[in-house]
């Protein structure tokens, strides 16, 4: 039997000196890291516990191993590569068993091939997950566990609540309907499919939980707004009568929304998505109604395929009627402060958001609020995205310019009084003014659709040695700004203002362009006699 060595039993092999030492780790062969199991207090077992892959692993894992070999004498052992530990227990097997033992590298391999057995590294939940049929265990802790994926590879009586909970939820209505069906009640989520086919259990399984109140998450989930519970299959399912079951404890705490799906990890595609939303309490349901209805009553700040409300204090996304795969696309919301020192280095603020986190349906509407931030806010952007698209563009986006503070609109009227009386030094889509420190870019009237595309600003030095040297090699300096970061909206006009660079100055180009296209238009303005 497994045990820790005394200490005064090592102790006094060390005190005899090195060629003692030396003999009794050659005595102790394979497992001879159990040699420095005295350094650890064995009166605080406990301790000991954080001390597995020192003492106990790999022989646990080799036990875990050769339980398989005894039990399936007849077939070779699969086994993922990683949960050998390398190479090192398949070393210390007999020859015979060695010739038995298969590595496969990926989950795909995994299930691909057939795999009736697994070990895992971590201790395994009881009923209704999967059943442990040999467990190595350490001061009564378990550190391997065997587990049937097929419940034709267990007895009996461990197949007995499996197959019980599997009939019983195939007698009741699903919440989704996909590839496979997704029942929910107070303590779980489970998943079915029948028939099933290994291949269809072989990707990884999305689970995203949305509690009814946000501080239930931990600090880092509330960072994406819900609670991420993905797994494999054979960590929380086994195959039954022909069907695959799999079981995730529920959370405690009241849900208002779960995601489910699968898809390829490691950057591989999503193959398949759904949505449920609970239903809402009463109370909650009534709030809801009221905000909608007094939103119904004014028109919005922009009609699109959401209606977009912005209040002093938040922005809010309502359509009416909404189907739930309108609502699945991850929502934009970028704020661009007035004052950019209220946002260091950064042009804007990132508030955007998944509907589960912020939103609620009810009665065919969708409804969604996000806070905006304490400071003031120059400009806003609104839309929905794929996450799943990668760079493909945004399925809808619209510019909402906010009218400037009173004391703001005063300095930039200002402003373009004084440059109105002045000559542009370019006169075009926008007009173009150059200062000593700064240039200006004016149009009036002015729709938020003529300022989306980006503006083009290349700045060339009289002395190229006053460009940095990476800069260098293309000659100019880059000034290229979004204008919802830098210019302003008001009364039916808009100004942006940029800084020039201390150096002297021989040129400007300015313009206007798209991602990916040539400029909408392009101009040199020399400076430099």
């Amino acid at each position: 039997r497994l045990r820790a060595p005394d200490a005064g039993w090592t102790g006094g092999l060390a005190s005899a000196g090195a060629a003692a030492t030396l003999g009794a780790l050659v005595a102790l062969h394979p497992h001879q890291h159990l040699y420095f199991n005295f350094l650890v207090d064995r009166a605080t077992p406990e301790r000991l516990l954080v001390r597995y892959d020192l003492d106990y692993w790999r022989i646990a894992y080799r036990r875990a191993l050769e339980f398989l070999f005894a039990q399936y004498p007849d077939e070779p052992i699969r086994v993922q590569r990683r949960f050998t530990r390398g190479y090192h227990n398949r070393h210390i097997l007999p020859a015979a068993d060695r010739q038995r033992l298969e590595l496969v590298a990926h989950i795909g391999d995994f299930y691909i091939a057939d795999r009736r057995i697994s070990t895992f590294d971590s201790p395994v939940m009881p009923p209704p997950y999967a059943p442990v049929i040999h467990s190595e265990k350490v001061y009564g802790n378990p550190i391997v566990d065997v587990v049937a994926v097929d419940l034709a590879k267990a007895d009996a009586a461990a197949a007995v609540p499996y197959r019980a909970a599997y009939r019983a939820l195939a007698a009741r209505e699903p919440v989704v309907r996909d590839r496979f069906d997704v029942y929910l009640d107070a303590e779980a989520v489970s998943w079915v499919q029948h028939p099933c086919r290994l291949e269809d259990t072989a990707p990884r399984f999305l689970l995203h939980l949305t509690p009814v109140d946000p501080q239930d998450l931990t600090p880092a989930q509330r960072r994406v707004g819900f609670n991420d519970l993905n797994f494999y299959f054979h960590e929380r399912g086994v195959r039954v009568d022909g069907a695959c079951l799999a079981v995730v404890p529920r959370p405690a705490y009241p849900l208002r929304h779960l995601t489910v799906g699968q898809f390829v990890p490691d950057g591989g595609p999503l193959l398949w998505q759904a949505d449920f939303a609970l239903p809402l309490a009463p109370a909650t349901a009534h709030e809801y109604r009221a905000a909608y209805r007094s939103l119904a009553a004014q028109p919005p700040t922009r009609r699109a395929p959401f209606d977009v409300y912005v209040t002093p204090s938040t922005v809010t996304f309502a359509k009416a009627p909404c189907a739930g795969d309108d609502a699945r696309p991850r929502f934009i919301v970028h704020a661009a402060p007035v004052n950019p020192q209220d946002l260091p280095g950064l042009p804007f603020h990132n508030l955007g958001f998944g509907f589960p986190a912020r939103g609620a349906r009810f009665d065919g509407i969708c409804l969604a609020t996000v806070p905006r931030p304490a400071y003031p806010v120059r400009h806003l952007t609104v839309g929905q995205w794929l996450p799943v698209a990668g760079d493909e563009p945004a399925l809808w986006q619209a510019a909402i310019p906010l009218p400037p503070a009173p004391r703001t609109l005063r300095a930039v009227r200002a402003v373009e009084r004084a440059l109105a009386a002045d000559t542009p030094a370019y006169r075009g889509v926008f007009d173009v003014h150059v200062a000593a420190d700064a240039v200006a870019f004016a149009k009036r009237p002015c729709a938020p659709a003529d300022t989306q595309p980006r503006f083009l600003l290349h700045v060339v030095p009289v002395r190229p040695r006053d460009l940095p040297p990476a800069l260098r090699v293309a000659g100019f300096a880059n000034r290229d700004f979004a204008f919802a970061g830098q210019g302003l909206h008001f009364d039916g006009a808009c100004l942006a203002r940029i800084p020039l660079p201390a150096w002297p100055v021989a040129r400007l180009r300015v313009g206007q362009f798209r991602a990916g296209q040539p400029p909408l238009w392009q101009a040199e303005i020399p400076l430099a006699q």
